[in-house]
């Protein structure tokens, strides 16, 4: 076997996955590892103790979506599906997390069970659509039937993302379960920890407080992704999605007290954001399913 057999792997579709995933790990810990080292070179003695706080958590976490946004890129590059790909790199990066958290503390936290996970999936998947927009995949090439081969292919002009028909029960389910994610972020924290029974655990007030954060940024985007989900206008499903969810954000608290300013812009621009991004990764997750049509009056070539 040569050497141009022995390299082949890492063009296929695996080899390019374990690649990104590497490079995604990699520079998440020489990323922590330079700045533990910056942190004990200012004289700081409890720098490893930083990680543990607040700040140094959502810190941790910017690291890591990073680190995927490269790995994602790697492994999009000259791909046609490259969020597809970078999803499966957020995917076990997000796997690995979990394993590496459940060694080194007590007991797993749900940020780190599953806020993570989806949110490395999210970082890995616009990291591949990143790599497939700058490196973009080799055109396809179309033959004839038993004539000569048709090597120039027509180039279409690609639709704007917010043109075709909208679903409207898509967008419906969408909003509901952004909706009840965002009204009941309390709740459903509440259920996880009951349903650990002691493994999971919330050590402070701010750190319930960024994982209902977290399960409110989780649900929009969850309701965003099943609005645009197999459908080629994924952004407009989720801007739809989102404006709903605003609408029912700003228009509870009105009812019962005068709503600031800020509150209210604050309650409007995180759905729409946030469902804008989902939309758009549940249409490159999951795209529309192309029917293949057979032309009418072909056979097969005569002799």
């Amino acid at each position: 076997m040569g050497s141009g057999d022995a390299s082949q792997w890492r063009q296929t579709p695996w080899g390019r996955i374990l690649i990104g995933l590497l490079l995604a790990q990699g520079l998440y810990y020489g990323f922590r590892h330079l700045c533990t080292a910056g942190l004990m070179a200012s004289g700081d003695n409890g720098a490893h103790d930083v990680w543990n706080t607040l700040y140094g958590l959502i810190f941790l976490q910017g690291l890591q979506g990073v680190g995927l946004l490269v790995g994602g890129m790697v492994t999009g590059a000259g791909k046609r599906h490259g969020a597809l790909y970078g999803a499966v790199v957020g995917v076990w990066n997000g796997v690995i997390s979990i394993f590496v958290a459940s060694q080194t503390v007590n007991g797993l936290t749900p940020v780190a069970l599953y806020g993570q996970p989806v949110l490395q999936t999210a970082f890995g998947a616009l990291g591949g659509f990143l790599g497939s927009l700058i490196w973009r995949p080799l055109p396809r090439v179309s033959l004839g039937d038993s004539r000569a081969a048709r090597i120039v292919v027509p180039v279409r002009r690609q639709p704007s993302i917010l043109a075709g028909p909208i679903s409207l029960w898509r967008i419906a389910v969408g909003i509901a379960v952004a909706s009840a994610g965002s009204l009941w972020a309390n709740a459903v924290l509440q259920f996880v920890l009951e349903s650990g029974e002691g493994r999971l655990s919330i050590d402070s007030q701010l750190q319930a407080q960024l994982v209902t954060w977290e399960i409110v940024g989780l649900a929009l985007l969850a309701g965003g992704a099943l609005g645009g989900a197999t459908m080629p206008n994924g952004i407009k499903q989720g801007l739809f999605v989102g404006l709903g969810v605003a609408a029912i954000s700003i228009g509870i608290p009105m009812g019962g007290a005068a709503l600031a300013f800020e509150q209210a812009v604050y309650s409007a621009f995180s759905p729409i954001t946030l469902c804008l991004v989902g939309g758009w990764f549940g249409a490159q997750l999951f795209p529309p399913v192309v029917k293949a049509e057979r032309k009418k009056g072909l056979g097969p070539a005569s002799a």
